[in-house]
């Protein structure tokens, strides 16, 4: 039976994971065959075997550790660190390039209509994305975060030791920081198809100001 720190780890891996669904074209699916009576048996006795052994209570515990070592410790996103003091702002607007349409074809969007996306749906909280190794950045993240409503998205490092670590520390009157690790570069992905922006280097922080995003990159003063 899972123990409730493994249950922990794994909701910590879907939790972030759970706001899309994503579908992935694998190829045309293989064919499937049906066991015959005497393949079926054999497979039975195979599996008691193993487990008169130990080898198939063993290889679910090698399993179960590398899971978890797996959502304790992803691999950093290649993402690299540049202090470097920047501002950008950028006026988020995109013109349609042709008509959109619902699926009983109705006309949602004309071709030529310009589209500002902060206008329509508004950020209730700015990202900040740092490098969770160095505790520089994540210093910097904590102290603005404290100044606005601030997500903490990690690009490497542990978003579940970061949580462990400050744990007690109040934050926008919880008693739990929330990190985020951005898997598989989901956030960073849908910020180039919704915003055009590209996170190259952290930290960078972004807020909207109007109906700008304004985009700080390095630690400012």
């Amino acid at each position: 039976m899972l123990t409730s720190m493994t249950r922990l780890l794994i909701g910590l891996l879907i939790l972030p994971v759970g706001v899309s669904a994503w579908a992935e074209d694998l190829g045309r699916k293989a064919q499937t065959y049906q066991l015959d009576r005497d393949a079926r048996e054999a497979f039975k006795d195979m599996v008691r075997q193993r487990q008169r052994t130990g080898e198939l209570d063993q290889f679910w515990k090698d399993y179960q550790s590398k899971t978890i070592a797996a959502i304790k410790n992803p691999a950093p996103l290649g993402i690299k660190s540049d202090y470097t003091v920047r501002q950008e702002l950028r006026d988020i607007r995109f013109v349609m390039t042709r008509d959109m349409h619902n699926e009983k074809g109705q006309l949602l969007v004309k071709a030529g209509t310009v589209v500002e996306p902060l206008k329509i749906q508004p950020l209730v909280s700015g990202l900040i994305f740092i490098d969770g190794r160095d505790q520089q950045q994540v210093e910097y993240a904590l102290a603005e975060g404290r100044k606005q409503p601030l997500k903490i998205v990690l690009t490497a490092g542990s978003a579940y030791e970061l949580r462990v670590k400050y744990q007690h520390h109040d934050w926008l009157g919880s008693k739990t920081i929330p990190f985020y690790f951005d898997q598989r570069k989901m956030i960073i992905n849908t910020l180039h198809r919704l915003y055009g922006v590209d996170v190259n280097s952290v930290p960078v922080m972004l807020t909207q100001r109007g109906d700008k995003l304004a985009l700080a990159y390095g630690m400012q003063p």
